[in-house]
């Protein structure tokens, strides 16, 4: 699809804001010349530049009583502004119990869960709701998270299978300007790179405020903390009606060594959860007094779902500069998800739906790393190649709220997708000056079975309708680097991102439509050990967009959309034992024909995650104290209305001995009445009033207060 008109004045507008800043600064040391990247996830861990080095240092005190190895990691050196890597030390200041808390310290991101603690969080980034994943590429350990064509929403991501605490980084790519960036990668990537904290075998058990009770049991038998394996077992009664669930997780993990250069990484594990869901709680019958903040609305609702993974990758040996990865994996999945929030609008029988999607994965990728010479300069050079193949199941029927009986079927329907891509992207570094040029090719087949739909005789199949599409995605990437000094520089990127369309959409024969997002930003960032900082302009220009609300399960096709806005995140450990990491994100989204908001989308994202450790000789133990703060500004919703500010502040407190530790968590300290997820639509809960169109508000409620007690035993 030809890019629109409309992108070029954005583009034009940051290269000249950098222009003209980068002759109003002094004049800068020559950059650093550039290794080749080096992959956070997986075994790789030598040979980062220094500016690129992320020591992880782990003292011997004899508070604790072992010795805890000091691994300094490659992470993937920045080519853009808005590029950051979150550390374990920062994982370790607020309280992460879930993978929504993990998910929270991504700079600008909001992740809401509010439909049970099983289902996949909706998440928000740069001006982008992007429901349940469709705008954010998942990765962890390698991994794919998002699920193609799924039958609640596009890029499907449930992360819930992660057990944070086995989360050794979080690498954050904001905005599409990356070759390797792929599918669903629309406002950004995130990659979560997994290891063990410490060496032997670790016990953590939790108890806590609404009959919380959760366990996990890590094993690291090494000093490489990425050769592991951990088992989690959870369940809650929540804290409001049809808000229990239960899950257990199964992930191990193991590096190899296989001699003559030749090294293997092998990730596998299992997840499974039963949950409940509590609806929407409509503001009027709040205020009536017919429902309290907590309701839930009818209790059928809520799901099952299970998850099975394995991928296996090897190293081949280096030849000079030149690294080839090769890594094969496989994913299975399934998910069985009821609700209703919509009461009786639709039908007096109940609007209840139940949807299935079990999902097959099988995908292959390598990836080449060298440096060449041109013009007698060295080039980073970046080469990748892939495929990956899902078939699915999916259905979707109505239920009786009466006894749960099905009384009609939507969807029935067989799925194979299936993409193939490849990419180049090279790096030239010229005196102060670095030049990154790239491109991404996917190209897309579908077949869809369709068994409710009407018989076509010249695709019959026994019964229902067969089809198929075909078409490919071209996208460039781009970016100018201007180093200030050996810490400081100053970036233009720019790059395309696409989202892969629902298949049951397409038609016979189609060229599967992509949406093509163009992106651009400008910005500065600072890197090092004891301070980096990033802050940017950016901008996203999607051709022909939409919104899906799946409250109601509608789509609004919005035509030409605009997100802007300016973002900052900065990481500090300016004494010894203090650690931070503050970011602030302000977006705004348009359709561009009318200049009206888009809903949902998140305007003000802040977030503040600041730690302290002290040894405490006299009793030979060591203290550490940390909170997460949270403020999330008003968020347009339809009809012109906005929801609610909500702040959030999270505390722990810690003390270790030995082999001993003891943690305190508390949730929503403040014990504030937030509202997790706002809405505006029509619905009917009384099947005994008459049906009306009438929009109103709907919420979800937020957790209160939430304290539980976590012991750790260390051997």
């Amino acid at each position: 699809m030809p890019s629109s008109p409309r992108v070029v004045p954005t583009v034009t507008m940051l290269l000249i804001a950098f222009a003209t800043l980068s002759t109003s600064l002094p004049s800068a040391v020559p950059a650093a010349q550039e290794e080749p990247r080096q992959e956070v996830t997986g075994h790789v861990e030598t040979e980062a530049t220094p500016e690129h080095q992320q020591p992880e240092t782990q003292q011997l005190t004899e508070a604790t009583g072992k010795q805890r190895s000091t691994v300094v990691r490659g992470t993937r050196p920045a080519q853009s502004a808005a590029e950051v890597t979150i550390g374990r030390d920062i994982l370790d200041t607020a309280p992460r119990m879930n993978a929504t808390d993990v998910l929270r310290v991504v700079p600008g991101l909001v992740a809401s869960q509010h439909s049970g603690e099983g289902k996949a969080q909706q998440l928000f980034l740069r001006g982008f709701d992007a429901l349940h994943g469709q705008d954010v590429e998942l990765n962890v350990g390698g991994l794919p998270v998002n699920e193609v064509s799924h039958i609640h929403a596009l890029g499907y991501a449930d992360t819930n299978f992660i057990i944070p605490e086995l989360v050794q980084s979080l690498e954050v790519t904001e905005g599409s300007y990356r070759a390797f960036q792929g599918d669903f990668a629309v406002a950004g990537t995130v990659r979560m790179d997994l290891g063990a904290r410490e060496k032997g075998v670790e016990f953590a058990g939790t108890l806590g405020q609404f009959n919380m009770r959760r366990l996990v049991v890590t094993v690291r038998p090494g000093e490489d903390p990425g050769t592991f394996a951990a088992a989690e077992i959870g369940e809650s009664d929540g804290f409001g009606p049809q808000r229990g669930y239960g899950r257990a997780t199964l992930l191990a993990q193991a590096n190899l060594d296989l001699g003559h250069g030749l090294s293997a990484r092998i990730l596998g594990g299992s997840y499974v959860t039963r949950f409940d869901s509590p609806g929407v709680v409509r503001e009027d019958d709040l205020e009536a007094g017919r429902r309290t903040f907590y309701s839930g609305s009818f209790d059928r609702q809520g799901g099952t779902v299970s998850r099975h993974q394995l991928l296996m990758g090897v190293d081949l040996p280096r030849e000079g500069t030149a690294r080839t990865r090769l890594e094969a994996f496989g994913i299975l999945s399934d998910l069985r998800l009821r609700n209703n929030f919509t009461g009786y609008r639709v039908d007096d029988r109940g609007d209840g739906l139940e949807q299935t999607h079990d999902g097959s994965t099988l995908g292959l990728r390598a990836e080449h790393r060298r440096q060449v010479t041109l013009f007698d300069r060295p080039v980073a050079l970046e080469l990748g190649l892939g495929g990956r193949r899902d078939g699915i199941h999916q259905t979707q029927r109505r239920y009786r709220e009466t006894d749960g009986t099905f009384f009609a079927e939507e969807v029935d329907a067989n799925i194979t997708q299936t993409d193939v891509w490849g990419y180049a992207e090279a790096r030239l570094p010229l005196g102060r000056w670095a030049f990154r040029l790239g491109g991404r090719a996917d190209a897309l087949g579908v077949e869809v079975f369709d068994a409710l739909a009407f018989r076509d005789p010249r695709y019959y199949d026994g019964q229902g309708y067969s089809r198929s599409a075909f078409g490919v995605h071209w996208g460039a990437k781009a970016g100018v680097e201007y180093a200030l000094t050996d810490t400081w520089a100053l970036f233009a990127s720019y790059g395309d991102g696409f989202r892969s369309p629902q298949a049951r959409s397409l038609a016979e024969g189609e060229q599967a439509p992509f949406v093509n997002v163009h992106g651009a930003e400008l910005g500065t960032r600072r890197d090092g050990e004891r301070l980096s900082f990033q802050a940017s302009v950016f901008g996203s220009q999607v051709a022909d967009d939409f919104f899906f609300d799946h409250t109601v399960g509608t789509t609004v096709f919005t035509g030409e959309t605009l997100r802007t806005g300016i973002s900052a995140s900065l990481q500090a450990r300016p004494l010894e034992g203090v650690t931070a990491a503050l970011s602030a994100t302000v977006a705004n989204a348009t359709v561009t024909k009318t200049n009206a908001k888009l809903p949902y989308f998140a305007p003000l994202v802040a977030r503040a995650d600041i730690g302290w450790e002290k040894p405490l000789p006299g009793i030979d133990s060591v203290l550490s104290l940390g909170t997460g703060l949270t403020l999330i500004g008003p968020r347009p919703l339809p009809y012109d209305e906005y929801s609610r500010t909500v702040f959030l502040a999270d505390v722990q407190a810690a003390l270790r001995r030995g082999a001993l530790a003891l943690r305190l968590d508390v949730k929503n300290l403040l014990n504030t009445r937030w509202r997790d997820g706002e809405f505006v639509y029509s619905s009917r809960f009384d099947p005994t009033t008459q049906p009306s169109l009438v929009p109103a508000r709907h919420f979800t409620a937020g957790a209160p207060r939430v304290a539980s007690l976590n012991l750790e035993v260390h051997l």
